[in-house]
Order: structure tokens, then C-alpha cells, then sequence
């Protein structure tokens, strides 16, 4: 286990930040998500050792943070939201200058390997003031997975990026998991981003921990999983899946059905089976899984207050 908070609070004042959270994260990519003011920079900072907490333990890997947050901090990168660098220095210099703090052999290697994965090596050598918006955040993203830390904190990874970027980032990030072995932690407004990468998650609201668990599990639990089949009888359809417990909000639009499951698995096998004698013409797995975790998980309607 990489992350372990018990009973973790953070006041500020009379306002709670964290209440009284417990939550473990392993190995692998966890998304941490909830709307502004839900605790998650907070979070990020105690485990940082940046911040003390009021009441309770947080344990990174088995050391309390606050007390050995040196030792802490070398073993994990991180990008903060908004990042600010010395606009006096170079791109490659203030990697040289991270790389020495964590004590990296190979440091030139391992700048390169960085800068190019972000595409930034050809302007290695220029002012940081005169680095735009998106090649800011992207050096901050070298910054955070230089040497491959076995922790990378990202807290919104793909702002100020434009589109192509973004999916460079999620891609990046697979790439790192898989191939250096790295875990990450992402902090992120845009869902339908991080549904592509991580594997588990929590959901932090009004600073308590709503849900966590595997993406998977909570997609289940919360019957998130979203389904459209157009059948040339749609109404033979309803009446096949309607008793069906896995299945539910059953809605006909002409010859189109779109429906909710806890188990896609079995539905799939269903929809084999009956197929022929509905009619069934196409399956299409409705988007925006993680975005429907939420809502469900939360009871809202929208998440407009993640912007």
C-alpha cells in the first residue's frame, strides 16, 4: 500500500477541509475526483507533508509525511494545479535542478527522456518567461515523471493544453504506468479524460470520502454502465430485459433502446441469445462512464460545479 489515511481531518478555523476521512491507495492509477472545495488539494498536500493534518495519521509509504517529508517527497513527483517556475531559468535547468534534489543518477539521460516525452527538448534552452501557457504545464509534467518516481501526483494534468496534447498526456501516463512501473494519483475536472486511464477511484465531497473502489466495482454498484441497441423490435426487447435485475431505466426512442447495467457481461450474453428473435441491428456502449458514476454516486443532476 502506497497511501494510508485513518481518520484523517484538516480544520481551517471553524471550516472542515477533510472530515474525518479513512482510505488506502495501492499500486496502479487512482483518480481522485469531486467539485471545487471537496478537500482534494488539501489531501494532496498532507500527503506531501506540505500540510499537517488536525487529527488523525497519514502514512506514505509506511513514513508519516510530515515528520520524514524529505524522504517522502523524493520517492514521489508531482504536478500542482497552476504551476509557477522561475521564469529566469531554462527548461533543462530547472530539471537538472528537481533531478538533483531527488537524487537521480543519469540526470542528463533521464532530462532528455523527460523533456522529449513532452515535447519540449528542442526548447530546452529557453527562458521559462517565455514558454507558453501549455509548454509551462508540460514542463511541469517533465518535472513530475522525471526518473520515473514510484508516486506521481498530477493535479489537473491537461489544463491549458489544447486537444491533441490532452491525449498525448492520458497516453503518456498508460505508457509510464505500464512500461516504468510507476502509480499515479490524478486530481481532475475532466472525466471523460481520466475514465481512460485510471483504475480506481474515490470521490471526495464537502471534504468526506463518498465512494472509492475500482472503477469496475463502482460501475456496477452504481449501474453505470450505459448501453443504446436499436432492434427492428424494440418492444420484444423491453419485454426480454425488463425483469432482468442487472438491468434498469429501460427508455424507447423509435426503434432504439438505451438502458443502464451493473453487469455488461451477462447482458451481452442475453442480447446473443435473444438477438435474432428481437431483431437486434447494433450494441453501442454509451460514453461518459466516470461522469455517470458520479451523478449516481452523488445524486446530482449536473457537474457543472466542477468548473
Amino acid at each position: 500500500m502506497i497511501i494510508e489515511c485513518r481518520n484523517l481531518s484538516k480544520n481551517y478555523g471553524r471550516t472542515a477541509a477533510l472530515n474525518d476521512i479513512t482510505l488506502t491507495i495501492g499500486e496502479g492509477v487512482t483518480g481522485l475526483i469531486g467539485p471545487n472545495g471537496a478537500g482534494k488539494s488539501t489531501l494532496i498536500k498532507i500527503i506531501l507533508g506540505l500540510m499537517k493534518p488536525s487529527r488523525g495519521t497519514v502514512r506514505v509509504f509506511g513514513l508519516d509525511p510530515w515528520v520524514y517529508g524529505e524522504r517522502v517527497r523524493k520517492r514521489i513527483g508531482v504536478l500542482h494545479e497552476k504551476p509557477v517556475f522561475p521564469s529566469w531559468v531554462t527548461g533543462y535547468e530547472l530539471l537538472k535542478f528537481t533531478g538533483r534534489l531527488r537524487g537521480l543518477r543519469n540526470l542528463e539521460e533521464e532530462i532528455e527522456e523527460a523533456l522529449k516525452h513532452v515535447g519540449l527538448w528542442n526548447v530546452r534552452d529557453k527562458r521559462i518567461g517565455e514558454y507558453s501557457a501549455g509548454m509551462v504545464q508540460r514542463l511541469g509534467i517533465a518535472q513530475a515523471i522525471l526518473g520515473y518516481p514510484e508516486l506521481v501526483i498530477l493535479d489537473e494534468p491537461t489544463a491549458n493544453l489544447d486537444p491533441e496534447a490532452r491525449k498525448e498526456v492520458i497516453e503518456l501516463i498508460k505508457k509510464i504506468k505500464e512500461e516504468k512501473g510507476s502509480s499515479f494519483l490524478i486530481s481532475t475536472h475532466i472525466l471523460s479524460e481520466l475514465e481512460e486511464v485510471c483504475e480506481y477511484v474515490i470521490i471526495l465531497e464537502e471534504g468526506e470520502v463518498l465512494d472509492r473502489g475500482a472503477l469496475r466495482e463502482l460501475a456496477s454498484k452504481y449501474y453505470a454502465y450505459s448501453l443504446t441497441v436499436r432492434a427492428s423490435n424494440p418492444l420484444g426487447l423491453i419485454e426480454v430485459l425488463k425483469n432482468l435485475d442487472y438491468v434498469k431505466d429501460l427508455a424507447l426512442k423509435g426503434d432504439e433502446v438505451t438502458l443502464s447495467t451493473s453487469n455488461p457481461e451477462l447482458l451481452a450474453d442475453t442480447l446473443s441469445k435473444y438477438g435474432d428473435e428481437v431483431g437486434i441491428v447494433f450494441v453501442k456502449e454509451n460514453p461518459r462512464l466516470l461522469e455517470r458514476i458520479y451523478l449516481k454516486a452523488t445524486g446530482k443532476r449536473t457537474i457543472f460545479n466542477f468548473q
